[in-house]
């Protein structure tokens, strides 16, 4: 075990024990004021630099909230890469990649919807690590050159196909492609790069995304558009531990309940059993953040620490996002919600 994975290690465990529990998320979804909730959060070890960097005395919008969050865990990244050893800095870059996508995506929308919205303003370092000429995402005013921008990224060769009709990429198949890029380039960076118990381990992490999300994905289409009757260009071309045959039959399956029936044979069962449409995105997280936990605190020191580490702050952020507009719109917090960060 080397001495760079043990140093990282106790990094990311030091930050991890700053986090907030269910019982903090709890107490802020109750708040009567956003005041209230921002002074929380200023004295809160997990989130205190975010919270400084928002006035009082602006109306504190889900995306200025959601900005000032990220920009924290950016930043964190960025801290915890400094005990990430150099032959691993390639596959710590994605959170960069994952930045870069977003902001692609958040391009498209605003094509498709032909309306401005200022995009997230990323660190210095992403800009410097960044593939994807950003600035010029920001100026695009049609796809050619969205696509153009991103010249010399991961990204490129899929958007160049998608030019030269008439009319804008369907956008779902068009983020369906993207994500798909993404994973498959990770999948070859750690089959190229990683070997025993850390491969298998980064393969479990990111194989069993693609098939949850696949399932997600499938079940939402057939509640909300049932009409629809070919889902396969929507979903993620990749398989882990469901078969290709497995995400064909619930792709033809008349309703979600016959795909709930068909997840019954796959080793997500436990994980969809019983969970209500809206709270499938909950269960997912819920998933992920007990698997990183699980590794953070007791696996063997590795990179995948990092990646543990980054997981469970990206969950805990969308949670605690959900607990202020609990607060702001007097609603009572989703119970699945205080599950994901339970000890």
């Amino acid at each position: 075990m080397s001495a760079g994975y043990e140093a990282l290690a106790t990094k990311a465990r030091a930050m991890y024990g700053r986090r907030l529990h269910a019982a903090d998320l709890e107490r802020i979804s109750r708040m009567e004021t956003i005041g209230a909730v921002l002074a929380e959060l200023r004295q809160s070890p997990a989130w205190a630099p975010a919270a400084q960097a928002l006035p009082e005395d602006q109306v504190l919008t889900r995306a200025r909230l959601e900005d000032a969050l990220r920009s924290q865990v950016r930043q964190e990244e960025l801290r915890l890469m400094a005990f990430v050893p150099q032959g691993d800095r390639a596959l710590m870059n994605f959170p960069v990649l994952r930045a870069e996508l977003e902001q692609i995506l958040a391009a498209l929308r605003r094509l498709h919807a032909s309306m401005s919205k200022e995009l997230e303003k990323l660190p210095r370092k992403y800009l410097d690590k960044a593939r994807v000429d950003l600035e010029g995402l920001h100026r695009c005013a049609d796809f050619n050159a969205l696509v153009e921008a991103t010249r010399g990224s991961i990204y490129y060769a899929t958007l160049d196909r998608l030019r030269g009709g008439e009319t804008m990429p369907d956008y779902g198949v068009t983020e369906a492609l993207l994500w798909s890029v993404y994973y498959r380039h990770m999948l070859r960076l750690i089959r190229r790069q990683y070997d025993g118990g850390t491969r298998r381990l980064l393969e479990q992490s990111v194989g069993s995304q693609v098939d949850m999300l696949n399932i997600m994905h499938i079940l939402r289409l057939k509640r909300y558009f049932p009409q629809e009757d070919n889902l396969l260009p929507v979903l993620l071309p990749y398989h882990y531990k469901v078969r290709p045959a497995q995400i064909r039959a619930m792709c033809d399956a008349p309703d979600p309940q016959a795909v709930m029936e068909l997840v019954e044979h796959t080793p997500y069962a436990a994980a969809f059993r019983g969970v209500a449409p809206e709270d499938l995105q909950n269960r997912y997280e819920s998933v992920l953040y007990r698997l990183s936990r699980q590794q953070l605190r007791m696996g063997k020191p590795s990179v995948y620490t990092a990646v543990a580490y980054l997981n469970l702050r990206e969950v805990e952020l969308r949670a605690l996002v959900s607990a202020v507009e609990a607060s702001k719109y007097r609603q009572s917090l989703n119970p699945s919600l205080l599950q994901i960060l339970a000890d």
